[in-house]
């Protein structure tokens, strides 16, 4: 039995005993050690993403789920400089106290990385311009990370819902409690976004991979409590990886539909494009964060390179741009009209 301030919550999981139900409650500042990134990881990528083609499910054959979203959540988000309010977000297709879960443990990792993200950034841009035309390929690397202690504060599940798409939806309200810089950092959230554009005699090809990890740390190794990958080309979803068979199975079989109360808002200038729902509130939603803290990280750069190669018939140009910054940021509100969500950000630098 795990008790909150507003609700008692159960969970039964005998089928996932090895994952328990830990609640990293406590947010701390834990800035991630920065790894080397060269282009090696880029080739990576590459590999993974050539088995997903430009196909993806036949959007034809897919069975349909529409969920009414409550109101709760397209509300503006309480605001207090003490709690810090973090929407989590379930896959589909689970049972209600595995959904409730991993929407918990989701909303938690995200007030951790609201609280304190670190951010590292590295892109290439390569042109080639010959007498045929120019070819030109653009990949970039963002990672997203926070560490979070094991201590145990009193954080709220504001709010819970079950959608009818097996989708759990929670509002958590999570304390700002700063600890010692010497506490022990037990969880770990990881975000990576990769994005590839390249322009060829053959056309243009967008690829784009989102992975999170949620860990726990065993002794001298981590435990992933929660993962999910997804792919697209062109705009197009062409995979999805996750924790769970019974999601995996969920994505594959339906597209979402969502129906929400009330008019859209008008659009101001801070608006940020939004992002189909058609595959599920959980990639819309992490769609939107990544692309916002990606569009932040990058206007901090602070490192560039940039070579030149001149031949009779070709020019060669390659510029390299690196950054590293922190972020704190929260959600001031969330809309989801004509099948799109919209997520507003409060970003800054710390």
């Amino acid at each position: 039995m795990v008790t909150f301030v507003r609700y008692s919550l159960t969970i039964r999981w005998s089928q996932y005993k090895q994952l328990p139900l830990l609640l990293f409650l406590t947010l701390v500042n834990a800035p991630a050690a920065w790894s080397q990134v060269n282009t090696s990881i880029y080739l990576d990528f590459t590999k993974e993403m050539t088995g997903y083609g430009t196909g993806g499910p036949d959007t034809a054959k897919l069975a349909t789920t529409l969920s009414r979203i409550p109101s709760w959540m397209t509300s503006q988000l309480p605001g207090q400089e003490d709690t810090l309010y973090v929407l989590g977000i379930s896959d589909p297709g689970l049972t209600d106290s595995v959904a409730r879960y991993q929407a918990v443990i989701r909303a938690l990792a995200f007030g951790a990385l609201a609280n304190l993200t670190s951010c590292e950034h590295f892109s290439d841009f390569y042109s080639e311009e010959k007498s045929s035309g120019i070819d030109s390929k653009y990949e970039e690397i963002y990672r997203f990370s926070a560490a979070v202690s094991g201590k145990i504060a009193l954080s709220a599940i504001c709010y819970d819902t079950i959608l009818s798409s097996s989708e759990a939806l929670v509002l958590m309200g999570i304390p700002l409690k700063k600890l010692p810089d010497d506490t022990i950092k037990s969880f770990r959230i990881e975000a990576i976004l990769y994005n590839k554009e390249a322009d060829i005699s053959s056309g243009n090809k967008m690829s784009k991979k989102v992975d999170v990890s949620i860990l726990k740390r065993n002794t001298d190794e981590m435990l992933v409590l929660d993962a999910s990958s997804f792919y697209q080309v062109n705009g197009k979803a062409t995979g999805m990886r996750c924790l769970f068979p019974q999601s995996q199975a969920a994505y594959s079989r339906y597209e979402f539909y969502y129906t929400s109360g009330g008019s859209p808002p008008e659009a101001d200038s801070t608006d940020f494009g939004g992002t189909t729902c058609k595959q599920g509130l959980w990639i819309a939603y992490i769609s939107q964060i990544m692309e916002q803290l990606s569009m932040k990280t990058k206007m901090l750069s602070n490192d560039a390179q940039r070579l030149r190669d001149q031949s009779e018939d070709t020019s060669t140009e390659l510029l390299r741009e690196r950054s590293r910054t922190r972020l704190v940021w929260k959600i001031k509100a969330i809309d989801i009209h004509d099948d799109k969500m919209r997520v507003k950000m409060i970003t800054a630098k710390y």
